[in-house]
């Protein structure tokens, strides 16, 4: 496989079986013999239903490459991510880390990647921070010498260098997170893959984190970084590319910006005026002639209590011509004084997508 990027699926597939039937037996509960009964389905294999969690997953991700991963509650991004740390077994398709086949060279892709996942524990609360990053630094045979220099470089790297002798029982959230990181750094594996890794951080910890992924891991290292975030702020400001997941199957990837004015047809006009009044009438006239027009979608007045006619907001087609916009203001005598125009955001692409599919 050619190992130009750092991430490849095709045609990912992952199905899981649905749950037994979950009536209830006397008394309210199900009998132990029905649970009894579960096991042994599953045991021999019974064909019963599944639900597809990943269907048809076609994705590449380029070295040094910041990728997001959006989606609802079940779209399928965790078993994604899972697949890809080698947690999950696929049953159709194919998947790659640099190069390395997921299911046939599971010993490579770890060597190659490194996951941070929210039920990532393992720290011990009566060692200090550099000391939990000397223990896992022996468990990954890392030599001592090397260990040291990467433990040093990675709490300057993070900020924790001034905390590193504290108990890890003395910081605070974010300050755990930063471990949790630096423990993932310490194999310097070329991946890197997040699963929500800033819920639960303040904000200022959280903008910390952006950062460093961005400025430091992407940019200085050369690491591919792939998050999956509900936070569309935080996939705006750090990701060079994102996919929106949707139901199992990817609905849109480009990059934010692009995902924003492609996916939305439409944008927002507001318009100012100047010292302008208009009586209810010859308002309510305005307004229709606006909507009449091809291309405007809505247009809304904006008037204060002494009747004073501040402006209005249009929104539009985004090829729109604006001359009959234009005309029909100045035919009212209304006198422009500024002229905003509102773009999409990420979050109005997300929930178009995701709706148009439920």
């Amino acid at each position: 496989m050619n190992s130009k990027y750092a991430i490849e699926t095709i045609g990912l597939t992952k199905r899981y079986p649905t749950a037994r039937d979950t009536s209830e037996g006397m008394y309210g509960r199900r009998s132990s013999t029905d649970s009894f009964i579960g096991i042994f389905d599953v045991l021999r294999n019974r064909k019963r239903g599944y639900i597809e969690a990943l269907r048809g997953i076609d994705l590449q991700i380029k070295k040094g490459e910041v990728f997001g991963l959006l989606g609802p509650n079940g779209a399928g991004k965790t078993t994604l991510i899972k697949i890809l740390c080698t947690l999950v077994i696929h049953d159709e398709g194919q998947a790659y880390v640099n190069g390395f086949d997921v299911k046939k060279e599971p010993g490579e892709v770890v060597k190659n990647l490194q996951a941070v996942l929210p039920e990532s524990r393992g720290f011990n609360w009566r060692l200090t921070g550099k000391q939990n990053l000397a223990f896992y630094a022996l468990l990954y045979g890392i030599p001592d010498k090397i260990a040291r220099e990467r433990v040093n470089y990675l709490l300057d790297l993070t900020g924790l260098r001034d905390r590193a002798n504290d108990g890890y029982q003395q910081y605070s959230t974010g300050m755990q997170r930063k471990l949790l990181l630096c423990r993932a750094l310490l194999r310097n594996t070329p991946v890197l893959l997040f699963d929500e890794p800033t819920a639960g951080l303040d904000p200022t910890a959280a903008a910390d984190f952006r950062s460093l992924v961005r400025d430091k891991l992407s940019r200085e290292e050369g690491t591919t970084v792939m998050l999956s975030t509900h936070n569309l702020n935080e996939a705006q400001d750090i990701c060079d590319r994102i996919a929106i997941l949707d139901k199992g199957k990817i609905t849109a990837c480009d990059t934010p910006g692009k995902i924003q004015l492609t996916i939305m047809d439409e944008k927002v006009f507001n318009i100012t005026f100047m010292d302008s009044v208009l009586t209810d009438e010859e308002s309510r006239k305005m307004m229709t002639a606006l909507e009449a027009i091809t291309g405007v979608r809505a247009a809304t007045p904006d008037i204060d209590r002494e009747r004073n006619f501040r402006g209005l907001s249009l929104r539009v087609d985004k090829s729109i011509d604006l001359s009959g916009i234009l005309e029909v203001i100045l035919k009212n005598g209304l006198k422009i004084s500024r002229i905003n125009t509102t773009e999409p955001s990420l979050e109005d692409a997300f929930m178009a997508i995701t709706r148009r599919r439920s």
